[in-house]
């Protein structure tokens, strides 16, 4: 029986057309949605805290004609992405799904349906464990390599390392290539990629501004990339491409009914192809380096933890490189708790596909909703005294107590991140190996504040200095 139903009564009539309090609606006045995109991207957090303080845990407004519910509460977050999943898709159309479609067409992250599920598929058997825990010794090489040239003392530009090391892993990893003669091209489609929001995400692409051309520039940039190693690789046999081990190689194997490859089964397209390597190269490289950024900036400020972490790595590798196979349980605890205080992504949205109800409220057909994990993940309701970073909130018998939705960084439900295996390996691999030779310590007077776009990044920057490791 369909979930929005009661028998034959759907659920329309059994509940009465009552929204949450929120603000007034927003038209389609140009000059009024450059006033709030203004405002909106200047705080988005506080923007929508303040909301929330005066409305509760979920408003609801009309934003260009389509009602808009907003929500933070762990129940609202876990309904609305796993138990009533079922009754939403990924946005397709307005408020930031058209910039994201414009970098990555229809890959996992934006496509729905049908074609979702026949990608979903098609890609599973290229994350599956094993294949995804081969990679380590590739990012303990990469994350090794780069530290070469760092000198005692030296100061860095800790989010460009993090960038450039993550960048070398998903080249290796997803292209087995290196793509390091192309890095700034690539760095400034990520940078695109990175401030898509605002006035270009609300705007059409005849609009003049720089932000949009700079936009469209980077789509050519990857586009000439990506089609390039694609074509590339499309003129081997499949036995050569079966004897790499690459995600590409393994994209360019796989079948609709998964079938060998020896099969006739049908492929991806070439533009199929495009859009999900594209997705994975931005989405999965930009929120990795972030949260890293991050995770050394707060072991910065609390050197205590930070030996703590010492101690467990001289222990548990005495001084030999991490594998994927290493059982570091703070590492991951740091991360948890780096993630959940600075998540790479702050929002997860949805448009209902079916009159459903959320936390009690109806809602309707073709609405957006907007879970913003952010203000999950600060809630004092479940996470006490929020802003302190305490990685032992992740110890599992404290886990426990946390109610589903308050810890989503990878979102949830079936459209959970296929590549948070992927993720949290390289982010410990990288940790690990970093911690092993170097302290990272602020810039005195370095200004720390967080920058809310695609993903959460630094808005100045993390100027750090290297030390070498007391030992």
């Amino acid at each position: 029986m369909n979930s929005t139903t009661t028998g034959d009564v759907p659920l329309s009539a059994r509940i009465p057309y009552a929204r949450p309090p929120g603000p007034p609606p927003m038209g389609n006045n140009p000059f009024a949605l450059l006033n709030y995109a203004r405002i909106f991207r200047e705080d988005p957090i506080g923007f929508v805290g303040g909301r929330f303080e005066t409305y509760g845990d979920m408003y609801s407004t009309t934003f260009r004609g389509v009602p808009l519910y907003v929500t933070r509460h762990p129940d609202h977050i876990h309904e609305t992405l796993v138990t009533r999943g079922q009754s939403f898709q990924k946005p397709e159309t307005g408020f930031g799904a058209r910039q994201l479609r414009r970098f990555l067409g229809t890959g996992l992250v934006t496509s729905n349906g049908d074609f979702w599920r026949r990608q979903r598929r098609m890609i599973n058997p290229a994350f599956n464990r094993r294949r995804i825990e081969a990679f380590g010794d590739t990012m303990v090489e990469k994350a090794a390599a780069a530290m070469l040239p760092w000198r005692p003392g030296e100061v860095r530009e800790i989010g460009h390392d993090m960038m450039s090391i993550t960048l070398a892993i998903v080249a290796k990893t997803l292209f087995d290539a290196d793509t390091s003669a192309e890095q700034g091209r690539v760095a400034r489609a990520l940078d695109a990629f990175r401030n898509s929001s605002g006035a270009a995400t609300i705007l059409p692409d005849w609009v003049p501004l720089p932000s949009i051309r700079r936009t469209k520039q980077a789509l050519r940039d990857v586009d000439e990339i990506v089609y390039g190693l694609i074509d590339e690789r499309r003129k081997e046999t499949d036995e050569a491409l079966a004897a790499r081990g690459d995600l590409l190689s393994a994209l360019l194997l796989a079948t609709e009914d998964g079938a060998s490859p020896s099969a006739s089964g049908a492929r991806m397209t070439r533009k199929e192809l495009r859009d999900e390597l594209l997705t994975l190269f931005l989405a999965g490289h930009e929120t990795t380096s972030q949260a890293l950024t991050w995770t050394f900036y707060l072991l910065s400020q609390h050197p205590e933890i930070e030996a703590e972490v010492q101690e467990e790595l001289d222990r548990v590798l005495g001084g030999r490189l991490a594998t994927a196979a290493d059982d570091l349980p703070l590492v991951d605890r740091v991360l948890q708790e780096s993630m959940r205080l600075y998540p790479p992504v702050t929002t997860v949205a949805r448009v209902a596909t079916e009159d459903t109800e959320v936390g009690g409220w109806f809602i309707p057909k073709g609405a957006d909703m907007i879970c913003w994990v952010y203000h999950a993940h600060h809630d004092p309701r479940w996470w006490p005294d929020p802003q302190r970073f305490d990685p032992q909130r992740f110890r599992p018998e404290r886990l426990a107590t946390i109610p589903d939705g308050a810890f989503t960084p990878f979102g949830a439900g079936q459209r959970q991140c296929i590549g948070k295996h992927f993720s949290l390996m390289e982010a410990r691999l990288i940790l690990a190996t970093i911690l092993q030779r170097y302290r990272l310590r602020l810039v005195p007077g370095h200004r720390v504040e967080r920058h809310v776009a695609v993903t959460m990044s630094p808005r100045y920057g993390m100027k750090m200095a290297v030390y070498p490791q007391r030992h």
